[in-house]
């Protein structure tokens, strides 16, 4: 599956997590050259008087390659854990997760729980380095392909009906919306919008506000208390909208 879905420069959504959770496969062409390095002499060719690795030696890899992807991983994670402060958008969320990698790898050393830390060497490094861009790709790659789903209607109180839709990106879900309409008195309430921390400010707030107009044309749309935080979002998403917005609390009467 790994080969198909890097070869010509595709990156797959679901790649980004497989990258730095599931254990590396050696069929990523990738890694190819780190992970079966060549002969020292070219005469030497697969399949003549080449000896096969040991065992000892494939666990050895496999160790320092587990290394490896954990410094990736936690340069992502803190990466991730600054958002509610910083609000990076994709490209600088980039900048700032290859700045604490350099800085992990800075350190000389990895090792993955359990295992004693290993000094660091240049293939560690170009493995480094190819992992984060290929992670840097996925994600990039899930914020351009996203796309809405249907809604799909929920049982939320009595007297309004309530949907749902999601983000997606080649089948995986970004993140959620709740809304509820009420036809007779031309109002729209979204209940809420959330998203992983992992997919904050990527632009999907704004897609998913831009889905209800497209929706449901010609209501006035409300949000809850819930929203207070993200104040600056919606009045600076009203200024450009053709739908009508406001921050009042009780759209009408019927939402319970």
């Amino acid at each position: 599956m790994f080969a198909s879905e890097v070869s010509g420069g595709e990156v797959s959504a679901k790649l980004l997590t497989q990258l730095l959770w599931r254990p590396l496969p050696e069929s990523l062409p990738a890694f190819e050259r780190w992970l079966f390095p060549p002969p020292r002499d070219p005469a030497m060719a697969p399949g003549k008087d080449t000896e096969p690795e040991s065992v000892q030696a494939q666990a050895d890899r496999r160790v320092r390659a587990r290394s490896v992807q954990a410094l990736v991983r936690k340069a992502y994670l803190a990466t991730v854990a600054e958002q509610d402060r910083e609000h990076r958008p994709p490209a600088s969320f980039a900048q700032a997760w290859r700045a604490h990698l350099v800085g992990l790898l800075a350190q000389g050393s990895a090792g993955p729980p359990g295992h004693a830390p290993t000094t660091i060497n240049g293939s560690d490094l170009d493995l480094a380095w190819r992992l984060y861009e290929l992670a840097r790709r996925a994600r990039q790659n899930a914020i351009e392909r996203a796309t809405p789903t249907p809604s799909r209607q929920v049982q939320r109180g009595k007297r309004v009906p309530t949907f749902e839709f999601s983000i997606v990106s080649e089948g995986e879900s970004l993140g959620d919306v709740t809304y509820g309409i009420c036809r007779p008195c031309g109002t729209g309430m979204l209940y809420r919008i959330e998203f992983a921390p992992d997919w904050q400010f990527c632009g999907f707030g704004r897609l998913a506000l831009s889905q209800l107009e497209a929706r449901h044309p010609d209501l006035t749309w409300y949000t809850t208390g819930q929203f207070q935080h993200a104040r600056s979002f919606y009045e600076r998403y009203r200024q450009s909208s053709t739908s009508p917005w406001t921050d009042e609390q009780q759209p009408c009467p019927h939402f319970d």
